[in-house]
């Protein structure tokens, strides 16, 4: 199999880092966001729900998935592999396993949040379904910057051995 050249695989491992970095800036503000909001008016309320779409719209959904598809081409291209290394094929699992996430459900309860506090008004504060999504984030939301730490500690420490020995 041809490798990457040195030179590309340092750019893509720069590629990587920078998305997986801009991936859990972006999620880290979104949590405290989420957390912190104390809007006084409906607009308020509204417009806190608009900006955690907006950044998960701009900045998630586009870092997350280029800092997985580098990821996909380091593994490919490089000696690393898929399965070769435990912390590799751990990283490669829970970042798919947070795409799955981010996708079905914490992207589908940020923007529905928008779409109720918009359509419901006032009628929000007493909204069970609004009020289990914004819970819902709060906790898997943290759970996922959670999850991101790991992959950041893994992906320095290598704390586990090889999946397949070398050959001699």
């Amino acid at each position: 199999m041809a490798y990457f050249s040195k030179n590309t695989r340092k750019t893509i491992v720069f590629i990587h880092v920078l998305f997986s970095s801009l991936w859990i800036g972006a999620a880290i503000s979104m949590v405290i966001i989420g957390f912190t909001k104390n809007p006084d008016t409906v607009s308020e309320l509204l417009a806190y729900n608009f900006a955690t779409k907006l950044i998960d719209d701009w900045i998630v959904i586009a870092s997350a998935s280029l800092s997985f598809l580098s990821g996909v081409l380091l593994c490919w291209k490089t000696a690393w592999g898929f399965f070769k290394h435990w912390w590799v094929a751990v990283k490669f699992i829970l970042t798919f396993a947070l795409l799955i996430l981010g996708t079905f459900w914490l992207g589908k309860w940020t923007n529905e949040s928008v779409y109720m506090v918009r359509d419901l008004g006032e009628e929000i504060y007493s909204n069970e379904t609004y009020s289990t999504y914004q819970s819902s984030l709060n906790l898997w939301g943290t759970i996922q910057v959670g999850a991101l730490v790991f992959l950041y500690f893994i992906s320095v420490f290598k704390p586990w051995k090889r999946l397949i020995a070398e050959k001699k």
